[in-house]
């Protein structure tokens, strides 16, 4: 009788334990939109330009899923509503209807301004997918315009520029 108490307790204990894990590692979707340029230059677009922007929005992902505050949803299903919204950064939030088609809870919009082949800044917007709200805007300054240059912004952005707290849950104030 003591026994089956006591393997009863365990059991009940550990699966609270395993409960309470899985509950916490969840992070919130999100809409991780492709690199968009905004080339004020009056230069020629380099031919590598699209490989480019595919491969910091893929560096953008990662980094931001590495960080376990944002879980990145898959987009493809949904090519041709996302290519509509281009170019994002000034479409009034023409992008959430298709954020909170794929489910996601946050909308991420990267952009890059072009000044020069030498002067760039990248700048990443994190909106709430209901209401539109502003989270948080990561932004500076990159010096090239090369892979290198847009993969290291990328990463020193997420690194040094997202704030420090959790997402706020969707209906959150914005910061």
């Amino acid at each position: 009788m003591v026994r089956s108490r006591t393997l009863a307790r365990i059991s009940a204990a550990a699966f609270i334990a395993v409960g309470w894990t899985g509950i916490a590692a969840a992070a919130p979707a999100a809409a991780i939109f492709p690199f968009e340029i905004f080339d004020t230059s009056g230069e020629a677009p380099q031919p590598d330009l699209t490989e480019r922007l595919a491969m910091a929005t893929r560096v953008l992902s990662e980094a931001l899923e590495k960080t376990g505050r944002y879980s990145p949803v898959d987009l493809a299903p949904f090519g041709a509503e996302v290519a509509a919204t281009s170019p994002r950064y000034r479409c009034g939030n023409c992008f959430l209807p298709v954020a909170r088609q794929a489910g996601a809870a946050f909308a991420i919009v990267p952009v890059v301004h072009k000044v020069s082949s030498l002067i760039s800044s990248m700048d990443i917007w994190i909106l709430d997918a209901s209401s539109g709200a502003d989270v948080a805007h990561l932004g500076g300054q990159i010096r090239g315009d090369t892979a290198e240059a847009y993969e290291h912004g990328v990463r020193f952005l997420v690194r040094n520029r997202l704030p420090a707290d959790d997402p706020p849950d969707n209906g959150a104030q914005s910061k």
